[in-house]
């Protein structure tokens, strides 16, 4: 199969020194998205500024996707950004993930119509997450990257219908399949499972989970799991309903159903 074109959407929020690490990665890829786009949930002049730097130095668009800061709301930036993308392939990760030079190309390796990736992320300690940001420049130590121990691992999860471990950090999917599903629930405004639920809904609809361990690398800045926790309770009970009553499309989505 052609490799498919790339967005590559990200969140953020009001950190600019991760933010710019995160864009100084994706520069370096050894296959470039075709387009990225920044999914900001409300984020400051700080975040803009960077933006705006690296939008003159980078060789493909870079969209500034922002929306009022009016709480916990990165599904309904997300949904935006999914909307905006102009390609046919989405690749989803953080604006704290730092990507592994070959990080595209791996996702691409393995897109296949009627399936998503699951990508793993590798969590970097706090003193090196100061470093980078304080330096503004990353190094990441040689990590296990191998083709066929990937497809190996993959085969024994093949058949699984959870979605265990999924992280919206690394995540890539079929622009189609996330329209057939209504994109991401907006009525889940706090942290919790919200990539799950997603995935959840995709696998519903029969879009096979692609479990990926030691293939499209990504290195997590290290941060505090602070707040916006505050809603936790109604967004589990949102994630637990769709597993029960095998939801396909969410009501409060891409678009919004009455």
């Amino acid at each position: 199969m052609p490799q498919p074109q790339v967005s590559l959407f990200l969140t953020t929020y009001n950190w600019p020194e991760a933010l710019a690490l995160v864009l100084q990665s994706i520069s370096q890829q050894t296959t470039l998205p075709d387009e990225v786009i920044i999914a900001d949930d409300g984020s400051g002049a700080a975040t803009k500024k960077v933006i705006d730097q690296y939008r003159e130095l980078l060789p493909f668009p870079l969209i500034h996707c922002w929306q009022e800061d009016n709480g916990y709301r990165i599904n309904a930036v997300r949904n935006k950004a999914i909307s905006q993308a102009k390609y046919s392939y989405i690749i989803q990760i953080d604006g704290d993930i730092i990507l592994d030079k070959h990080f595209i190309s791996d996702h691409l390796y393995f897109a296949r119509k009627g399936r998503f990736i699951i990508g793993r992320r590798l969590q970097l300690s706090e003193s090196d997450t100061e470093q980078f940001c304080d330096r503004k420049t990353y190094s990441t130590a040689n990590t296990f990257r191998n083709k066929t121990v990937a497809v190996l691992h993959q085969k024994l999860l093949y058949n699984s219908k959870t979605v265990k471990g999924v992280r919206g950090c690394n995540l890539a999917f079929w622009k189609d399949d996330a329209i057939a599903i209504n994109g991401y629930d907006e009525d889940m405004t706090s942290k919790g499972p919200n990539d799950k639920e997603f995935s959840a809904r995709l696998v519903h609809a029969g879009v096979k989970a692609y479990n990926l361990k030691f293939y499209a690398n990504a290195f997590h800045l290290y941060h505090g799991e602070e707040g916006l926790r505050n809603n936790y309770e109604h967004v589990n009970s949102v994630y637990q309903d769709t597993l029960t009553n095998r939801k396909i499309a969410c009501k409060n989505g891409l678009t919004k159903i009455s």
